[in-house]
């Protein structure tokens, strides 16, 4: 069989990283060439450019912000003139493309004066020192041109005191000390055959003639060095982009004619279109995307009308679980570079994502929903409000909290001690099971059965409009009870909260403030020891009577302990909350 010359196809191998002796960087790749393949599948496969290219865009948003700006001005004012966007977009797109991504930091008199995006794949590693630590990096333009005695500028990592450094992010490979991988690298190869479907349509077009057909050469068997040499003619002259389209023929009789036969494989389209489906597809999971619609890729299983609900899931899973760890790292980065200035902010991205993907549900602090919707709750009132719920927002519990300590509620009331008078003493006070680390309230006791009860607050009604005052928002969204002590103390608000002659805020006594729609509901737990089934609705009901309180001998709040003024909304008051 030797008269039978096999062209083989090319095939993919995983970067090596090579540790040569002579020198004092580490290769990574083929010829030193691993960033230069994945860049060269980022430009030539369409699945994989328009996946990179969405994902990027999802982790750089619309721009780093800070939660603290407001409070911080001077820090965020350097932030912002430290790092700009142009820098964070680059900075994301080598970190998604390449696996890693590098930064230039800048330094004038032992502070950061210039932060600045510094392209990847011109850097290799330098070898590790005795601890195992990577010291430096070394620049060339590029590296598949490089050769022996080229002139190689050194650039020392971040942290090691020098004029310019380098800061790299990278995730943690294991086994993989010196350089990292892109996570999508399980479908590096459909990357790979999409480019090459590609090239081999376009060859397909312009030359009719590309692997499909069988040259004959019938002049007898020639020697090895002659079948080469006319194996070479004939794939120079036929083959690639400019392959020649006319074959001329010569032979001294018809029998010693040259042939050419179609070896086209039987249809040939629904293969192409399942390759190229199938690489589509597989990219597509090697980069984690929940729906292609994400990032701006459709096909002909994609409704936005059809299955919205299902695209919002998709969403919310592909922005958790893969734009999110992307945005951390960035931060993680940033916050790294700006602690050299003495710079803390509490930075975070403002989202790409449509309003109405968002989940506010369990989002109660102003941090947590400009995250998660990036809009900014910019104005001064709604950031005073803030102020006033971060005083509380870690107090008082989980209504389930109690229920799963065995308490079932008895009693719900607005506080009227006109009907409450009758009621019997204040009983001694009783240690409690703990839900928080201080949970006990003077209001909590003992029956004189035994039997433990607590008495907790509640911000009600739980309903706000969108003219609500933001701190409203918040305690609606919170749904806690609360101790009368976590309520009746004082705390510090905007000037515009305190009533006439007081210097701090009563959140008890006034709730939100001016026109405020809300007031306290009184709620009374009970510690039946499993003798009532939380759970059993019938049971629990028959218990949320005035009469049974009476009967267990549960004291309404003195005067002193619960005035009068908690049971009422600032809104129905003759100054409607205002000061007077």
């Amino acid at each position: 069989m030797n008269n039978i010359e096999v062209i083989q196809l090319e095939s993919y191998q995983t970067p090596e990283v090579i540790e040569d002796t002579k020198k004092d960087f580490v290769a990574f790749g083929t010829d030193n060439g691993f960033y230069d393949q994945l860049i060269d599948v980022y430009l030539n496969s369409p699945t994989s450019h328009s996946s990179i290219t969405g994902i990027v865009n999802q982790i750089v948003g619309k721009g780093i912000h800070a939660h603290n700006a407001s409070m911080k001005p001077n820090e965020f004012a350097n932030f912002k003139s430290l790092v700009k966007q142009k820098d964070l977009k680059k900075i994301a797109l080598d970190y998604k493309l390449l696996g890693e991504a590098s930064i230039q930091v800048s330094y004038l008199q032992k502070k950061v004066v210039k932060v600045s995006h510094f392209n990847r794949e011109t850097l290799r590693a330098e070898k590790c020192d005795d601890k195992g630590s990577i010291n430096a990096y070394y620049y060339h333009p590029k590296w598949s041109e490089y050769q022996d005695g080229d002139k190689l500028t050194r650039i020392p990592v971040f942290g090691s005191g020098s004029k310019n450094e380098i800061y790299i992010i990278r995730r943690h490979i294991p086994s993989m000390h010196y350089y990292s991988v892109p996570d999508y690298i399980g479908s590096l190869n459909y990357g790979r055959l999409e480019c090459s479907i590609s090239e081999f349509l376009c060859n397909e077009v312009e030359n009719s003639f590309s692997g499909s057909k069988l040259v004959s050469m019938a002049n007898g068997t020639p020697s090895v060095e002659k079948m080469r040499q006319i194996k070479a003619e004939i794939t120079d002259k036929l083959t690639g982009v400019h392959g020649e389209k006319v074959i001329v023929s010569f032979s001294d009789s018809v029998e010693n004619r040259t042939t050419i036969e179609d070896i086209s494989a039987p249809n040939s389209a629904d293969v192409y279109q399942y390759i190229a489906e199938e690489c589509s597809r597989k990219l597509m999971i090697g980069h984690r995307i929940t729906s292609p619609l994400l990032v701006g890729i459709r096909d002909s299983g994609n409704s936005l009308g059809s299955n919205s609900e299902e695209i919002q899931n998709a969403h919310n899973l592909f922005e958790n679980l893969v734009i999110r760890p992307y945005q951390d790292d960035i931060i993680e980065a940033i916050d790294d570079i700006l602690a050299i200035n003495g710079i803390s902010l509490d930075l975070y991205v403002k989202t790409l994502t449509p309003i109405e993907f968002t989940n506010t549900e369990n989002a109660v602090t102003k941090e947590q929903i400009e995250e998660e919707t990036g809009q900014e709750l910019s104005s001064e009132k709604d950031f005073e409000d803030q102020q006033m719920f971060e005083q509380i927002q870690d107090l008082g519990d989980n209504e389930k909290t109690l229920l799963d300590f065995g308490y079932v509620l008895i009693d719900e009331r607005e506080v009227d001690h006109d009907q409450e008078q009758n009621l019997d003493d204040q009983v001694k006070l009783a240690s409690v099971p703990k839900g928080r680390a201080d949970v006990t309230s003077e209001l909590d006791g003992e029956t004189e059965s035994g039997e433990k009860y607590l008495i907790r607050y509640q911000y009600t009604p739980l309903v706000y409009t969108p003219k609500s005052r933001e701190f409203c928002k918040l305690m609606v969204k919170a749904k806690r009870v609360y101790r009368k002590e976590d309520l009746d103390r004082d705390f510090k608000g905007n000037a515009d909260f305190n009533a006439k002659n007081e210097s701090s805020y009563n959140l008890f006594k006034h709730k939100g403030g001016k026109y405020c729609k809300h007031s306290f509901l009184r709620k009374t737990y009970l510690l039946t020891d499993g003798k009532i089934d939380p759970n059993n609705p019938n049971a629990a009901k028959s218990l949320i009577y005035k009469t049974e309180i009476a009967k267990k001998g549960i004291p309404t709040p003195t005067e002193d302990q619960e005035p009068e003024i908690v049971r009422q909304k600032p809104n129905e008051t003759p100054s409607r909350g205002a000061k007077i």
